[in-house]
């Protein structure tokens, strides 16, 4: 039999056309809508054909917590950056600019840079769901590979399309220096408010530091702006590629009639990944805690992809969600061969600010690790209008399915990930 990763013409077609279908009739597909929702039934109904079992769950969220904490920050920062000026009048006023920065350091670090929850209750609730299918082997059932993307689209960065990075970086870099410096600032005027006595602020060089803060907050009232809540961009590359990849290798299997011995290989498409991994993380959560075996019963390891654009920017991803997380580095080398094998030698992504899906595994000890083709200086099309299914890559999404199949039966190939995990027992 010809090795799994010989794909087809017909399914390159597959999975370039249903990206445009889906774009076309599922629109607005942000976490927690409706329109995301029926595209998980359309996935649901896809897998049907190419898998033994399909599951869908719901789950609750907020998703408006991940980015709408940013404006609430910077007007805390605005806010605290003019009470700095009023300090003499009162100590709780310096007191009230040190509340509102700490409160706006910790939602940063918190939601954006750990992905975890701290103000999610505040955000209006809704439902997503994630949509799992899997393929069982035809015999004994010893170990379990997942391929998976996320369906949801992001809202627009709004300096993404009118700028790209020369836009972001000023943007995006002022409001976190701002927001820090404020902070600092801040602090240091309470410390220096108790141990001895309330400087003049309107003076010297305490008077500098005052000016200083104003000037940040042209970069707070900047990052207001930050997400244009109003547009919900296609999401053709990010992330309906990495969907239909993921769904591309069962049925690339069902099509060859092939099922291996003890591997079990399994789709997830997950809702709500632009919320900070809300539905890799409910999945994870969910079927690690209930027993259920989904997850647990045998060795599986989790592979996820996101934005598959850019072939010479194809990278394995072992540390997300800003270096917080570290995910599985066997899992990595299973990805890097079956990248040598189908001719592309992938490196490990450098730290970034973001995650993928596997980092929502990872926080919950599960065994996964992504591979993802973005570029990390955004290009236009990342986060914005032109994320169009006329502007994806056949190419990168033809060698990413190969690279998935290839993962498949290396693992299947190699008994599990023993072979891997060696070098780290050393």
């Amino acid at each position: 039999m010809a090795k799994l990763r010989e794909t087809s013409t017909s399914t390159l077609d597959y999975m370039v056309n249903g990206i445009r279908y889906i774009c076309e009739n599922y629109k607005k597909r942000s976490p927690g809508s409706q329109s995301e929702r029926d595209a998980q039934e359309f996935f649901r109904d896809e897998l049907k054909k190419y898998s033994d079992k399909v599951i869908m769950e719901d789950f609750d969220l907020h998703p408006n917590a991940f980015m709408g904490f940013i404006p609430i920050a910077a007007v805390f920062g605005v806010i605290s950056s003019i009470l700095y000026w009023f300090s003499g009048k009162s100590v709780a006023v310096p007191i009230a600019g040190v509340v509102l920065m700490i409160i706006a350091v910790a939602m940063f670090v918190v939601e954006f840079m750990m992905y975890r929850k701290m103000v999610d209750f505040i955000f209006p609730k809704k439902v997503s769901r994630n949509v799992y299918a899997t393929r069982a082997p035809s015999g004994e059932l010893k170990r379990r590979i997942i391929f998976g993307g996320h369906v949801d689209a992001a809202n627009e960065w709004t300096y993404s399309y009118h700028g790209g990075i020369k836009a972001l970086g000023p943007v995006i870099g002022g409001a976190i220096i701002g927001m820090f410096y404020v902070a600092i600032i801040d602090v240091i005027l309470v410390i220096k408010t108790f141990v001895s006595e309330a400087p003049v602020v309107t003076e010297g060089a305490w008077k500098v530091l005052g000016i200083i803060m104003l000037c940040f907050i042209p970069f707070f009232v900047a990052i207001m702006f930050f997400i244009n809540w109003g547009l919900v961009v296609d999401g053709a590359n990010d992330n309906l590629t990495a969907c239909y990849i993921s769904v591309a290798v069962l049925k690339e299997m069902e099509e060859k009639g092939f099922r291996f011995e003890n591997t079990e290989v399994a789709c997830l498409i997950t809702g709500s990944e632009e919320a900070g991994l809300r539905g890799a993380q409910a999945f994870a959560k969910k079927h690690k805690a209930s027993g259920d075996g989904l997850l647990t019963d045998v060795e599986t390891v989790y592979i996820s992809m996101d934005t598959m654009r850019e072939v010479e920017q194809l990278q394995v991803y072992t540390m997300g969600c800003t270096g917080t997380v570290r995910s599985s580095e066997p899992v990595g080398d299973l990805i890097h061969e079956a990248g040598l094998n189908c001719g592309v030698d992938m490196p490990r992504a450098a730290l970034y600010p973001g995650a993928v899906d596997s980092d929502g595994f990872a926080q919950h000890g599960l065994t996964a690790a992504g591979f993802c083709g973005v570029n990390h200086d955004p290009k236009k099309y990342y986060h914005t209008r032109e994320d169009t299914p006329d502007n994806i890559s056949p190419e990168c999404i033809d060698i990413s399915l190969k690279i998935c199949m290839e993962a498949a039966e290396l693992y299947d190939a190699n008994g599990g990930l023993a072979k891997y995990e060696a070098k780290y027992k050393k």
